[in-house]
Formats: structure tokens, sequence, C-alpha cells
């Protein structure tokens, strides 16, 4: 069976699920963000192993501000990683972004917003991940990505469409 690659449009909303979804994505093909994550895991089970033996040691009087603070940055820094927290953060940028309308043709992706409208050439992007619910492409440093749910299709037979014009111009990450 062969599929059209003629342009699809995508019309959505993104939500902190699509961006934590998306992350997540990501950070399963991108090395340095898979040693972030095990950094993450690592500090947060070393610094309260640290503070505990330091307070085995000293005594919980000896245990002061500066102690606290490593606890507290080593959970902050796992929950933003490893939880995907990172993703709240957008989350009043994604309702000021307001509904988009995305476009891919043979030729770019373009994303219109309320506030813009961008034109991004296929050789910005390094890859592509599909995901269940969603496409990703990632910029050739794997940082940058366009997001793109896949509730968003308008028509039937899109998903298929869209596919078969991401894997004629992307590698599959």
């Amino acid at each position: 069976m062969s599929v059209s690659t003629a342009a699809v449009s995508l019309e959505f909303q993104l939500t902190v699920d699509d961006f934590r979804a998306a992350i997540r994505a990501r950070n399963r093909v991108v090395t340095k963000a898979r040693l972030t994550n095990v950094a993450a895991w690592l500090l947060l089970v070393l610094a309260p192993a640290g503070l505990a033996l330091h307070i085995h040691r000293s005594g919980v009087g000896a245990v002061g501000l500066r102690e606290w603070a490593l606890l507290v940055a080593a959970c902050y820094f796992f929950a933003l990683q490893v939880l995907g927290y990172q993703a709240l953060f957008h989350r009043g940028r994604l309702r000021r972004h307001g509904p988009r309308r995305v476009t891919v043709d043979d030729h770019a992706v373009v994303c219109a917003g309320a506030e813009s409208t961008t034109r991004q050439a296929w050789m910005q992007f390094g890859c592509y991940l599909e995901r269940r619910n969603l496409f990703v492409l990632l910029s050739t440093d794997r940082q940058c990505m366009v997001i793109l749910p896949k509730r968003g299709l308008t028509a039937a037979g899109d998903e298929d469409r869209l596919r078969a014009l991401l894997e004629s111009r992307l590698p599959r990450a």
C-alpha cells in the first residue's frame, strides 16, 4: 500500500502532558539526558545517605543549613530531571501561545500560533521520535523539539501520511 506524502495539517493546543511525554521520549534517546537522569538518581540516594552519615557521626545538633540545603537541592534536581516536572514550568507559556496550526510538507514544518509563525526547513531537524500519542521532531543538536500530538491530526489517514513524510525526510531515533 502506498501512502501519499502530501502536506499534513495539525491543529492542537499543547498541554503539560504533551510536553512531559516529549521530554521523556527525548531523554530516552539523548545520551546526555540519560546521564543526567542517572546523576539525578545517584544524587537523590547519596544526599540523604550523606546527611544520615553526618548526623550519625556528629549528632543531630551538628546538622546545619548547608546540609539541609543540599538535601532540598538534590530532591529538587531529581524532581526536575526524572519526574518530568520541567514541563510544569512551561505551563504558562503553553497557555499563552494558544492553539497552534502546524503544516508539515515536503519542504518544511510551518508552525502558526496567535503570536507568531515559524517555518523550519528539514535540515534544522536531526531525527524524529514516535510515541503512542505524539511525534517529536528533534533539532540536529537534540536540544530543541517540535511536538506534534496525534490528536491534532485533522483528517483520516493523516497519521500514516505524517509518518511517511517524516520517514522520507528524517531518520527515526
